[in-house]
């Protein structure tokens, strides 16, 4: 019903006009920000203890933010471009029209269920697509309350939310739509674009994977200590671009792990006090146990917790075969393994699949080139971690087994859109002169068309 009511919109009047995205646009911020507690209370609810601080700024503030570099600057992305053309032909002339690519599907994941359904419908809408929104089912509260929202904001002939289990997602999954994103599990993307295929929807897949750190002989260790336990206990771990494991010379293993420690209990003096996030789930709490288990650990946190929150803990020296560094972790666990040279370092991140980031920690020198040379990641961050994921000047997406595509700001804006050429041919033209029947005119045209350049 939905998708019928969509795609009949598209037929009848085609892409959302400029005016109407920019208004569709405000509308959604303005309802965003009068339900901001709400959404921080349903959270907190959804995952039996979030942290409000940690909502607000990653759920909520940072998408009034993309909507607001939206705003100021979709006028400009979705201006017609002019193309040079290429002589013989001049005379004629050609533009890029930025055209929507149609009626759009977004399939949300559950560990920021309200953000990762919102900035990429920031994208859709930007680029004037119709688009249907299916939220994580694994946060019903938010999901329910998201719907609310934009079925209050927003024409319904302009977006939908659907919600339901991993049924309603293989549905909307397959159907015709003119273009998929798909925020989740390697596994399940997969999946998705294999669905997809059959209709050969165009798929955006913003998947996880292993990213690195590699810590260089160059850090100062209290601060990287720091930055990467930020990074990595935001919403306990269960964040994509989050820090999965860190690779730290040898000489320096002993102090880092004390660095850590140190920083850990700074950030999070009381993590009972409401600033530390749970595990969105029991079963994600079982998967986290068996992926340390038979591991030398070390707790990050001196008190004990309580479920549904789980202990953060170093993971010492784990075998590079073994479960928790085969899968992406997606929790508060961080193993930390040490390198001689950084051959090794890289040759341990190569024997993974790539990341959607990888981080450096150190001076800019030979070594991070040699890094960013020998891998694959879908980005790089220097001495900084997850924050490039919410800035919307940056695209973020994945490579390989991290995913396909990119979105935010103008790369969300290009994802949903398809640069249409529109050509206009002059009534003066030498293509004319290239018609049958063939005379000496045309051979001397083809001569100067086919001219050897000296080397």
């Amino acid at each position: 019903m939905h998708y019928n009511r969509l795609r009949s919109a598209w037929d009848r009047d085609g892409e959302i006009d400029l005016s109407s995205r920019r208004r569709t646009l405000v509308a959604l911020r303005n309802a965003l920000i009068d339900r901001a507690d709400a959404f921080a209370a349903t959270l907190n609810d959804d995952f039996r203890g979030r942290s409000r601080h940690e909502t607000l700024l990653t759920e909520v503030a940072l998408v009034v933010s993309a909507i607001d570099y939206t705003l100021a600057r979709i006028q400009r992305w979705a201006r017609p471009q002019r193309i040079a053309l290429e002589w013989p032909h001049w005379l004629a002339a050609a533009r890029l029209r930025k055209c929507a690519r149609g009626v759009a599907g977004i399939i949300g994941p559950s560990n920021y269920p309200l953000q990762l359904a919102i900035m990429p419908l920031i994208s859709a809408l930007s680029a004037g697509c119709r688009t249907i929104v299916k939220p994580s089912e694994a946060a019903p509260q938010t999901a329910i309350l998201l719907r609310s929202m934009l079925n209050d904001a927003v024409d319904p002939e302009i977006v939908a939310v659907v919600c339901g289990g991993p049924q309603v997602a293989a549905s909307l999954a397959e159907l015709p739509l003119d273009v998929l994103l798909f925020t989740g599990s390697h596994r399940i993307g997969m999946k998705v674009a294999a669905a997809a295929a059959n209709n050969l929807t165009p798929v955006l897949l913003e998947l996880g994977g292993k990213s690195p750190v590699i810590v260089d002989s160059t850090s100062d260790l209290a601060r990287s200590a720091a930055t990467i336990i930020r990074g990595k206990l935001l919403n306990a771990g269960q964040t994509c671009v989050a820090p999965d494991y860190v690779l730290v010379p040898q000489d320096k293993f002993e102090e880092f792990v004390e660095k850590l420690q140190r920083a850990a209990g700074s950030l999070y003096p009381d993590p009972m006090s409401g600033d530390y996030t749970a595990v969105l789930s029991d079963a994600a709490a079982v998967r986290l146990k068996r992926l340390e288990a038979d591991h030398k650990t070390v707790a990050l946190f001196r008190q004990p917790l309580q479920a549904p929150f789980y202990q953060p803990k170093l993971v010492l020296a784990p075998a590079a075969d073994s479960e928790i560094m085969r899968e992406e972790i997606f929790g508060p666990l961080l193993p930390l393994i040490g390198y001689q040279k950084i051959e090794d370092a890289i040759a341990t991140v190569k024997r993974l699949p790539p990341a959607l980031v990888i981080y450096w920690f150190g001076d800019a020198n030979a070594r991070m080139e040699q890094v960013i040379r020998s891998t694959s990641s879908g980005a790089v961050s220097i001495n900084e971690t997850v924050i490039h994921a919410g800035i919307s000047a940056i695209p973020l997406g994945g490579v390989g087994a991290s995913g396909m595509g990119r979105y935010h700001g103008r790369a969300g804006f290009d994802a949903f859109t398809h640069e249409r050429p529109v050509f206009r041919q002059s009534r003066l033209n030498v293509t004319s002169l290239m018609r049958p029947p063939y005379g000496p005119l045309a051979e001397r045209t083809l001569k100067s068309l086919l001219r050897r350049k000296p080397l």
